[in-house]
């Protein structure tokens, strides 16, 4: 018996009318079989089998798919055709309950549905992580590990990436710095204040949470130009809050880069349309799915890891909001 429509169109992370197409197919070619009342039974089997995709690998998303930022989609679509290329199946699972603060029953019951399978974890907790560490399921890190993990992993050398971002900032001559940061952190954005604190030897540099909501950004925003030293230059992680920070500070007369510098860690690509254009760092989707595919593949295939850990250093993208930062004339 299939699975209801509801239930493969989740499974299989397409709309229902995909999964009603597909199966008004089988049905036509007599494979499967539709009764009121009942679940449809598969009657037949195809003339030509294709060879079955043997080797699977899984996804763990906190939330649809569709929600994902567009550069994530991307590369997962580029890891797909990889690891379809390469004889493996890519499913996406959505599973809410495995990111919460204790997430051992769901996890035991996703693994006990996909008993051979490796997991690329996405955004994960730090929970999730040791449970698959301590369990020992095939697993790889689609981003970086928590503190006292050391799963397989993919990332982008953040740390790296924010101490250039900083000696970019000084060397045009900024001393006053604000660090727009999700309130909400995963390792990698550990990594980047500690890499951005690390290249800013002695300026002066102001930290703020951010809530991903456009009035967190603008209620920082608003703070940091009533400041009696209001910064230089901001330097933001995520690429919507850059955008924010960029109409916003035009709407109150700012004008970049001649009163104020942005630079983004993150990259995405709508920002190649704002004016001005924002300076940013570019990753390049398919190394990072080419990079992750070869360690699902590595992991999968019992292969000795040469390196578990992998980082990659993204594009910077001069843009064209960085300049020097304002003389400020001094009262006679």
């Amino acid at each position: 018996m299939l699975p209801g429509e509801t239930e493969l169109a989740r499974e299989l992370q397409v709309g229902r009318n995909t999964i009603r197409a597909a199966l008004a197919v089988l049905e036509k070619e007599g494979l499967i079989r539709t009764s009121s009342g009942r679940r449809r039974e598969v009657v037949g089997k195809p003339k030509k089998a294709r060879q079955p995709l043997d080797k699977v690998a899984v996804v763990l998303l906190p939330a649809p798919w569709q929600t994902l930022p567009p550069t994530t989609l991307v590369w997962m679509d580029a890891l797909r055709s990889r690891l379809h290329g390469s004889g493996w199946q890519l499913h996406m699972v959505v599973e809410a309950a495995a990111f919460r603060r204790a997430p051992s029953a769901a996890l035991e019951s996703l693994v006990a549905r996909y008993p051979s399978a490796v997991w690329i974890l996405y955004r994960s907790t730090a929970a999730m992580q040791r449970w698959f560490e301590k369990h020992q399921p095939d697993t790889v890190i689609a981003g970086s590990c928590h503190a006292g993990v050391s799963l397989p992993q993919v990332d982008i050398d953040f740390r790296a990436t924010c101490r250039h971002a900083a000696g970019c900032l000084l060397g045009l001559g900024h001393r006053h710095l604000a660090v727009l940061a999700p309130a909400v952190s995963f390792p990698g954005d550990e990594e980047s204040l500690r890499g951005f604190r690390e290249g800013t030897g002695g300026a002066s540099v102001q930290v703020h949470s951010i809530q991903d909501t456009k009035a967190s950004v603008l209620q920082t925003l608003r703070t940091l130009l009533r400041a009696a030293e209001r910064p230089t230059a901001i330097f933001t992680f995520e690429a919507r809050h850059a955008v924010a920070a960029l109409t916003y500070l035009a709407q109150q007369g700012v004008a970049l880069p001649s009163q104020m510098s942005l630079l983004s860690r993150n990259d995405d690509p709508f920002l190649t349309h704002l004016v001005p254009e924002p300076a940013r760092y570019e990753r390049l989707p398919d190394s990072f799915a080419k990079k992750l595919a070869q360690l699902v593949i590595s992991v999968g295939s019992g292969l000795p890891l040469k390196q578990a850990k992998h980082l990659i250093m993204p594009t910077f993208l001069r843009g064209e909001t960085l300049g020097r930062p304002p003389v400020l004339k001094k009262n006679r």
